[in-house]
């Protein structure tokens, strides 16, 4: 038998009702209470969903924050928000944060884990929660330094303060999620990618909990080398959208524990069982110690429908392999 867990990664999509509530909310149409209401329903009804498939790991939809970049917002105070920007080559935008002072932590995003905690208890499932947090390289390549002298000290604020606020959150989830897709982007400089394992050094000091580091879209399989020697339990990549690049990148498995994106959220087409199947199989062939299958990256770009149908795909496949 082979052995597989599964964990959703980042966002869900918000169903069209929540969004309309959002919507009204900023626009001060209707009091927090009731926003604060339609969160727990939805988060609560996320929960569902992912139990029903048996996941071990998910996050809680990351329905409070616009994308992935907006939720630094709520761990990290000395940056504002800026122009929308475009989430690499997606129909998908985020807002810049602009860095106008010396970045220090925020608790803010502590009280929203505990609260999605609570409704993930409330819901009497067993899924693990994960924290969600930005890469340090990402958020530097996501917004505008006006306040540092260069890259190194940005970094190194990012990586101080946000692991501040990863020790507290430890307290809550039981695992961390960190989404780093910038290690792959062209035009980064050798100097700047040197930097990136004492980086990680210092964002995950004292963390005791799962680390998941996810990264998605376009593998460059040179820099594989230094994704797999960073202080994580979890290397995540989007095989679904990297296929014929595969045979690079399960050299890299041995006696590592990783996370198979093998659900493109680009596209609304569906994955066949087998040949995800086929792609855990052949990370054991490779020597991977551990497998967990998912969503290769956040699921804003597809309909809810879809990734409802997607993620239940993914109990099918447990439910064929597992009995």
């Amino acid at each position: 038998m082979i052995k597989f867990r599964i964990s959703i990664v980042g966002s869900y999509p918000k169903p069209i009702s929540l969004g309309k509530v959002i919507s009204r909310f900023r626009s001060n149409k209707i009091p927090k209470e009731r926003y604060e209401d339609y969160l727990k329903k939805e988060t609560s009804k996320f929960f569902q969903l992912v139990g029903s498939i048996g996941a071990e790991y998910t996050t809680d939809g990351m329905f409070r924050w616009d994308d992935i970049v907006d939720i630094t917002f709520s761990y990290l105070t000395g940056a504002e928000k800026g122009d929308l920007m475009r989430f690499y080559d997606n129909n998908f935008y985020y807002r810049r944060p602009i860095i106008k002072s010396k970045l220090t932590s925020n608790m803010e995003y502590i009280n929203y884990l505990s609260i999605s905690k609570n409704i993930l208890v409330e819901s009497k499932i067993n899924t693990k929660l994960k924290g969600v947090f930005l890469g340090p390289l990402s958020y530097l390549r996501f917004s505008e330094n006006n306040y540092y002298k260069n890259d190194d000290e940005l970094l190194s604020d990012y990586a101080r303060e946000t692991n501040k606020v990863i020790r507290e959150a430890q307290n809550i989830v039981d695992a961390i999620e960190v989404h780093e897709p910038a290690i792959f982007d062209k035009g980064i400089k050798k100097d700047l990618l040197d930097r990136i394992p004492k980086i990680y050094d210092e964002l995950l000091e004292s963390i005791k909990i799962q680390k998941h580091l996810i990264t998605y879209f376009d593998i460059n399989t040179k820099r594989l080398d230094i994704l797999f020697n960073l202080p994580v339990d979890v290397i995540g990549l989007d095989i679904i959208e990297n296929k014929n690049k595969v045979g690079n990148i399960y050299r890299n498995f041995k006696d590592k524990n990783v996370f198979l994106g093998v659900l493109n959220t680009r596209n609304t087409k569906l994955e066949r069982p087998s040949s995800i199947i086929r792609f855990v199989r052949n990370a054991y062939n490779k020597g991977a110690k551990d497998v967990l299958i998912g969503n290769a990256s956040l699921m804003d770009f597809i309909p809810e429908i879809i990734a409802k149908r997607k993620i239940k795909l993914l109990g099918k496949v447990r439910s064929t392999y597992y009995g």
